[in-house]
């Protein structure tokens, strides 16, 4: 399998999210017209706020895994993810960790296609979870500190909330 290959496997995926955190998902994102709901400020497009969701789960250090049977959310292929700085930066995040569930990366370039597979379902499921922990520690925040969001800063203001942890 070729690099090519490898990244178009990757750049397919579409992780889910919880489906408890939807009507938080559209106060604060963008989503086509919808801009927002009152006067909050909004991480920005969806794209975005799952993103940032990811990089909030990262950052508390522990993933949170959908339940089985747990209704959940398909959220879009992560080659549709924008901007694409951050969506390198989240990919990267992830591949840093794959050691912690079963893999080292830099090893897969010869691995079998069953190997690959694996692998790519591994990583949606890393992905996944941190976002979902990440989702979990943002509606705790709506539904506490409601305040937060009307800053236009709200996501670098988490980041450093986190900093102090």
């Amino acid at each position: 399998m070729t690099y090519k290959d490898f990244e178009s496997k990757i750049m397919d995926l579409r992780p889910h999210y919880s489906e408890k955190y939807r009507d938080m998902i559209d106060r604060i994102s963008n989503k086509g017209e919808k801009l927002g709901v009152g006067n909050i400020a909004q991480f920005g497009a969806f794209y975005q706020t799952f993103m940032y969701a990811c990089i909030i789960g990262v950052r508390l250090g522990a993933p949170k895994y959908l339940e089985k049977g747990e209704p959940s959310v398909e959220f879009a292929p992560i080659f549709k993810w924008k901007p694409t700085k951050v969506r390198e930066f989240v990919l990267m995040l992830i591949f840093n960790r794959t050691s912690d569930f079963g893999y080292e990366w830099m090893n897969l370039e010869d691995a079998s296609d069953e190997v690959i597979y694996n692998f790519t379902s591994a990583y949606n499921r890393e992905l996944e979870g941190y976002a979902n922990r990440g989702f979990e520690y943002l509606q705790k925040k709506w539904d506490n500190e409601k305040v937060i969001f009307n800053s236009p800063q709200v996501f670098v203001d988490i980041l450093l909330q986190l900093g102090k942890a």
